[in-house]
């Protein structure tokens, strides 16, 4: 088994893509498609695409510097499934008022929260499957993966969740995407339980490596607090569809903006983690570009990509660790939260991975102060770990290969 792991160089964003090869056929994925720096994100997706069709597209959450490549993207090639986490009609309406707040809304995103089943599916996507998270529990002690891999590997590489997906409706109450009563398109919807993992099979085998999601929810009371000022402000009943759809309107605009103003100063609402990796452990050689990240063998394989989870707040940060207790220790490359921001990292996490080789920021030219130098001393002050940086320079770009011993 050889796997070769990309983190592009887009600047403030992000587009990962991998792939694994058995066989003829390789399994591609995606986690991510935006950037703030629109030429260097449409460089990039241009080479992804020029790789061949992509399996699978993981999408952190809605943040425009993370999204904002996706139509060039399917436009470019085809993507047979997307992930994302799960997003209730409240929280699209809050990330349509949050993306209004800073300036970052376009009608493409308003038309593809409308209708998801439509816009995706009108665009050659055959499946969207939402990960259910939930901020009530402890977060759980991650997923329990049947068997053992092992057995022949040659053949198709297929995907397989466990526990099952079951189906939701894929369409909506109100008037559906145009774009997609034209072609007559609409790709399925389905969801996964908290704790799905997504396995790899060929004909005759179970293939040791495995995507893992987690997905960070936010706080139920802020949730029925925005309900209840969407409320005060719109009047019941609420459809809440049919007031994404309104969202091109301006005075709409700026009503949804008072009600999100009202309860959240920070954006990120959601974010979906993706452990990308072996699931029992195995000895790989690896090896990394640029050159003066080494090349390791006896080394354990995985990589977590986290778009904007907050492992800074005590609670969060318990869940998070809990459910990838069996994972974190087979991590070798660690995605920084939220482009290096201080604000959503902590020590721990780092030491509670102990092979950790790089810890990275996805971070190019912003206003924010990304990546903070105290995250880049934090990797720096690890065991055996090294920062990186990947920004809008390609020659900054991570590559990863992993190879079966």
């Amino acid at each position: 088994m050889r796997v070769k792991m990309v983190q592009h160089a887009v600047g403030q964003g992000g587009l990962f893509c991998g792939e694994l090869t058995m066989g003829a056929k390789p399994l591609r994925w995606i986690y991510d498609c935006g950037s703030n720096q629109p030429g260097e994100l449409s460089r990039e997706i241009t080479a992804v695409a020029a790789g061949g069709n992509i399996d699978l597209l993981f999408l952190s959450h809605l943040d425009s510097d993370h999204i904002c490549g996706i139509d060039k993207l399917l436009l470019a090639g085809n993507v047979r499934e997307v992930v994302l986490p799960y997003l209730s009609e409240t929280v699209l309406l809050a990330s349509i008022a949050r993306d209004s707040a800073r300036g970052a809304l376009t009608g493409t995103f308003i038309e593809a929260v409308g209708d998801l089943a439509g816009w995706f599916g009108s665009r050659g996507v055959e499946t969207i499957t939402f990960v259910n998270g939930s901020d009530e529990d402890d977060g759980g002690d991650g997923p329990i993966l049947p068997g053992e891999p092992g057995g022949d590997g040659e053949g198709e590489i297929r995907t397989k969740w466990t526990p099952d997906s079951s189906k939701i409706d894929a369409h909506k109450t109100s008037v559906d995407d145009a774009t997609a009563q034209a072609t007559g398109r609409r790709a399925a919807m389905r969801q996964v339980a908290p704790g799905a993992a997504m396995l790899l099979t060929t004909p005759n085998a179970l293939l040791n490596w495995a995507f893992i999601p987690y997905v960070h929810a936010p706080f139920a009371r802020l949730i029925r607090a925005f309900d209840q000022a969407l409320e005060d402000e719109f009047g019941t009943p609420l459809d809440k569809k049919a007031l994404a759809q309104a969202a091109k309107d301006a005075d709409v605009r700026d009503r949804l903006r008072t009600c999100y103003d009202a309860l959240w100063l920070d954006h990120n609402l959601i974010s979906m983690t993706l452990y990308a990796g072996p699931w029992k452990p195995e000895h790989f050689e690896m090896s990394f570009e640029p050159d003066h990240l080494d090349w390791w063998d006896q080394e354990v394989g995985g990589w977590m990509l986290t778009g904007d989870v907050h492992l800074d707040g005590q609670r969060r940060r318990q869940r998070f660790l809990k459910f990838y207790r069996s994972y974190t220790p087979l991590t070798n490359v660690l995605m920084l939260p939220h482009h290096g921001s201080v604000h959503n990292h902590s020590d721990l996490v780092l030491n509670a991975m102990p092979h950790l080789l790089v810890g990275y920021a996805a971070a190019g030219k912003n206003s924010y102060g990304h990546p903070h130098n105290d995250v880049r001393d934090a990797v720096e002050a690890h065991i055996r770990a090294q920062f990186h940086q990947v920004s809008e320079d390609r020659s900054t770009r991570l590559v990863v290969e992993v190879t079966s011993c």
